[in-house]
């Protein structure tokens, strides 16, 4: 598994003294890494450059100062930036190189982009998944646990893995098998069927009624 420090070197030997800035957030800083995961990164770069593609690290490049602007400023050179991203890097985010970066930002703004992207990200991807017989693993995992995180957030501000939103979901509605989602996603012995693919869609659909009324 990529480490940061790993990466900042391969990053330094393709580009030196390029790199100003970095900082991590994602699974690494919140308690949720699992086989697979990637290395979340913002990069922050003292000029315009294009970084070699490293697999297992899924980064978003903005300019040195970037980070003390609000997110509807600034405009990255590579990968996606957002709201969410803004107030992980202020509030949870691990800096290995460079200044602790301010990120303003609200948690008005925060709730509007998950609610948006529930209805314009995520609904597109059920109105198909909702007519599949079943998905592979690690799809159903994606489309079982992700909107959970959008859902805990709109309702309290705060911002957790996929596995910690998972657990809040199926406490929250213990009829769905969502258990067992957060249990295979941390290599539990679990078989998922279509009963779950099924629980993913219900789910989904009980949380955009619970944040849409």
């Amino acid at each position: 598994m990529l480490t940061p420090g790993e990466y900042l070197s391969l990053l330094d030997a393709r580009l030196p003294g390029s790199v100003v800035g970095a900082h991590v957030y994602g699974s690494r800083v919140l308690d949720d890494v699992v086989a697979g995961s990637d290395l979340d990164i913002v990069i922050e770069v003292n000029a315009a450059v294009e970084l070699p593609p490293v697999e297992g690290a899924d980064v978003a490049v903005v300019l040195a100062g970037s980070l003390e602007k609000p997110v509807f400023d600034v405009t990255p050179l590579a990968g996606e930036i957002t709201p969410v991203l803004w107030q992980q890097l202020r509030t949870v985010g691990q800096t290995v190189r460079g200044a602790r970066p301010t990120c303003p930002g609200t948690t008005a703004d925060v709730e509007a982009y998950c609610r948006e992207n529930l209805v314009s990200y995520w609904k597109p991807v059920f109105e198909q998944d909702r007519t599949a017989p079943m998905l592979p693993r690690e799809d159903l995992l994606w489309v079982g646990l992700g909107p959970a995180r959008l859902w805990h957030t709109i309702r309290t501000g705060e911002i957790v893995s996929k596995s910690r939103a998972g657990s809040l979901a199926a406490a929250h509605w213990p009829d769905l098998p969502i258990a067992d989602l957060v249990t295979a996603r941390r290599g539990g012995d679990v078989a998922l069927t279509a009963a779950h693919l099924g629980a993913a869609v219900d789910l989904f659909d009980r949380i955009l009624a619970e944040v849409t009324t």
